[in-house]
């Protein structure tokens, strides 16, 4: 009977309770534009928080996600070098674009097995079946407007979705919160290439000088 705890506390200590590292999502590298620089100047809107309830139990450990999330995009876009300047606030008179975010869907959560919580039968554990389940969702929705006008030039949804299992011998290296890192970053470099491929086609048109 001894032994029979052991291993049950051993299997839950080696099995994990994978909990989310709220800071580990803004710290991704942002991705490299092939787009020289324009140009533009970009204002910057915060984004809107349009989640659903499920999305914000799931993250409550993160507070300010609007914040945070509108600091890493214009963080993001910064670093892209896309526009020849770029302000947040947004300033009409000094702009000549703007960009206006929602936040649709952004969350991270382990879905673990549930026999391993149940004594004895989690020893199946033992033979390599899932003992978790990770999945990470991040939708946003962008527009872009012409400053002087108010009329929307471009919009963009862009959806990212990433998953990860995990058994007793296979777990993904990295910290908590990583896939939904990997899933915001691909939701920005997917706005990065619309944006792009809108302004070399001029249905997004630049002012020059």
């Amino acid at each position: 009977m001894r032994k029979g705890a052991l291993i049950f506390c051993w299997l839950l200590l080696v099995s994990g309770c994978s909990t989310l590292n709220g800071s580990v999502p803004f710290h991704y590298v942002p991705s490299l534009s092939s787009m020289h620089q324009n140009s533009a100047v970009l204002g910057m809107e915060k984004f809107v928080d349009r989640r659903p309830a499920e999305d914000r139990e799931a993250t409550k450990s993160i507070p300010d996600i609007d914040e945070k999330i509108t600091a890493k995009v214009l963080d993001d876009l910064k670093s892209s070098r896309m526009f020849a300047d770029i302000h947040f606030p947004a300033r009409s008179d000094k702009d000549d674009l703007i960009i206006k975010g929602e936040i649709k869907r952004f969350y991270w959560k382990t879905k673990h097995n549930p026999i391993k919580f149940i004594p004895m039968v989690q020893m199946l554990l033992l033979l390599g079946i899932t003992s978790h389940d990770i999945e990470a969702v991040v939708e946003l929705k962008v527009q872009i407007v012409d400053a002087k006008t108010g009329a929307v030039l471009s919009e963009y949804d862009k959806t990212s979705i990433k998953t990860e299992s995990g058994t007793l011998y296979v777990n993904k290296a990295g910290e908590s919160g990583s896939e939904l890192a990997e899933a915001f970053r691909d939701v920005v470099k997917q706005i990065k290439g619309g944006l792009a491929a809108d302004i070399q086609t001029e249905k997004i048109r630049i002012r020059t000088m």
